[in-house]
């Protein structure tokens, strides 16, 4: 009886795990996964959902990232305290080209003082993962 409830366990822990660890596979459901990255002051893990210049070498992005976490620790989270934290994330529409690989995503941020202030992200597919474009 023992063998059979660790089996079950372990069959379970593993699908949790493949859950957990997939990319999401819309434009809108990568935004919200990186905005709540933003919501919980996780500020690394939410640049790395920004698609960088291909073209440059890894030590430039990396040096990029730190500089963008540390202005986003810095600036960015002292704007979203004044305003009482992000307390929603809705998207309200996503747009994907007929390429497959760019599309534009309108969001609603709820802060927890009632204001609320709608955007859009353009997203951009590298390697089979929605990114946020940074770029032109």
């Amino acid at each position: 009886m023992k063998k059979v409830f660790y089996f079950t366990m372990m069959v379970m822990a593993v699908f949790v795990m493949a859950a957990c660890s997939s990319s999401p596979s819309t434009p809108g459901d990568a935004l919200k996964k990186y905005s709540g990255y933003l919501q919980s002051g996780d500020y690394e893990n939410f640049v790395e959902g920004l698609a960088f210049d291909d073209s440059q070498d890894a030590a430039k992005v990396k040096e990029q990232k730190e500089a963008l976490v540390s202005m986003l620790k810095e600036k960015v989270s002292k704007e979203y305290e004044k305003k009482g934290g992000i307390k929603d994330i809705e998207i309200l529409s996503e747009q994907v080209a007929e390429d497959g690989n760019t599309a534009v995503v309108k969001t609603k941020y709820t802060y927890g003082n009632g204001e609320t202030e709608e955007g859009e992200q353009q997203m951009v597919k590298k390697d089979g993962k929605w990114l946020m474009s940074i770029g032109k």
